[in-house]
Parts: C-alpha cells; sequence; structure tokens
C-alpha cells in the first residue's frame, strides 16, 4: 500500500467548508441575519485558497499512481472520472469565490439579500460532494487492485 498521502487529508476542507457556506448562506436568507451570509462568504473564500492546494495535491498523486503501471491499468476509468471531476471542481469554486469578491465590491444588493448565492452554493455542494463520492470509488479501487496484487 501507497505511503501517506496528502491530497485525502486536504480534500475534506473544501468539502466541509462549501457545504457549511451553503447552510450558512441558506439561513442568512431565510432569517435575514448578515451574520450567517457573511460567513458564507468568508468560508467560500477560504475554500477557494484550499482548493487550489487541493488540485494541485491530486495532480502529486495522480503522478505517483501513474508510477506503478498495474496499478494504474486497473483504476483508469476511476482516476479519469475523478480528475475530470476535480478539476472541474477546483475551477468552479475559484469562479464562485472571485464572482462573489466580485459582486460584494460593487455592493450588489442581490449578493447579500438574494437567493443567487445560496443557491449557487447549494448546487456547489452538491457538486463537490459528488466529486468526494468519486474519489471514494477511486480510492476502493485502488486498495482492490494492491490486494489482487499481494
Amino acid at each position: 500500500m501507497p505511503s501517506f498521502q496528502i491530497h485525502p487529508f486536504l480534500v475534506h476542507f473544501p468539502i466541509a467548508l462549501i457545504t457549511v457556506a451553503a447552510l450558512f448562506d441558506l439561513i442568512g436568507v431565510l432569517w435575514k441575519r448578515q451574520f450567517f451570509t457573511r460567513s458564507a462568504f468568508a468560508m467560500l473564500l477560504v475554500a477557494s485558497a484550499v482548493a487550489v492546494i487541493v488540485g494541485i495535491s491530486g495532480y502529486a498523486a495522480e503522478a505517483r499512481l501513474e508510477q506503478n503501471i498495474q496499478i494504474l491499468a486497473a483504476v483508469a476509468d476511476n482516476l479519469t472520472h475523478h480528475a475530470s471531476l476535480g478539476n472541474t471542481s477546483v475551477w468552479l469554486i475559484v469562479a464562485v469565490g472571485l464572482f462573489r469578491i466580485w459582486s460584494v465590491l460593487e455592493r450588489k444588493t442581490w449578493s447579500t439579500n438574494g437567493w443567487i448565492f445560496p443557491l449557487v452554493m447549494i448546487l456547489l455542494s452538491g457538486w463537490v460532494i459528488y466529486t468526494g463520492l468519486a474519489g471514494i470509488d477511486l480510492s476502493q479501487a485502488i486498495r482492490a487492485a494492491y490486494q489482487a496484487m499481494n
């Protein structure tokens, strides 16, 4: 089995931050509490920065996996699927973060009082959770491939 990988450790942070931010955005709109909306904004900013690091660590994990041709052949479909979802996730998280920064700096009232960001964040949360589930499938496929080799 491979030694410690940083990617599976780090990946949980943006997933959790995006999911909690979506919940906070929803609470902020329903209860009309700016604290929750501002907290969701801060969580999205942190998630955006961490997502880039997670993406880089994912590339490193993929490169390491490619060194073992037998394992790579066994998990190629899972790896391609998860890598595609992961790349898209990073771009989506950063794009939503930048769009939200722009809307706050431009003082768009819909950015703090409307339903746009709660809905976008709920969709983004679903996307990153789906990406994480694909990562679980990949991890299980890797484990099965290593067990089959031994």
